[in-house]
């Protein structure tokens, strides 16, 4: 089993950063253009993000208002060269500001554990950029 975390504190409080992590539907701290269809409601909902073909569906699996805590995952055609990857974010209060760790689990392909590690690592450091961005408003 694979694992790859990021922990990033940001100057927004952790009620704003929290605002827009645990509304799994709303998309808008992507980069304008990026298309998503999200369908269904609360734990279930599915957001498709990208074009038609080449989507990538992520499965809401729980919120957690009492922990600030957020579980997905993506079921099939994932973005790295894993399978059976689960993703967690959690947002904590960090002082004046707030903490967003966002980390996951899976399975990675023959021999490329690293690789795909640090690709994950990579992504998820400039998307907790783009979230802070929207928490900022």
């Amino acid at each position: 089993m694979g694992h790859a975390s990021v922990k990033k504190t940001l100057d927004v409080s952790a009620d704003a950063l929290w605002k827009v992590v645990q509304d799994f539907g709303d998309t808008s701290w992507m980069p304008a253009g990026t298309p998503a269809e999200i369908v269904g409601e609360g734990p279930g909902m599915a957001r498709l993000i990208g074009a038609p073909g080449q989507q990538i569906r992520e499965q809401l699996e729980s919120v957690d208002e009492a922990s600030r805590t957020l579980v997905y995952s993506i079921p099939e055609n994932v973005p790295f060269p894993v399978t059976n990857y689960r993703a967690t974010m959690q947002v904590r209060q960090e002082g004046e500001g707030s903490e967003l760790t966002w980390s996951c689990e899976f399975e990675p392909n023959d021999g490329a554990e690293e690789k795909a590690r640090t690709a994950i690592e990579g992504m998820y450091a400039v998307m907790i950029g783009w979230i802070g961005e929207k928490a900022a408003g």
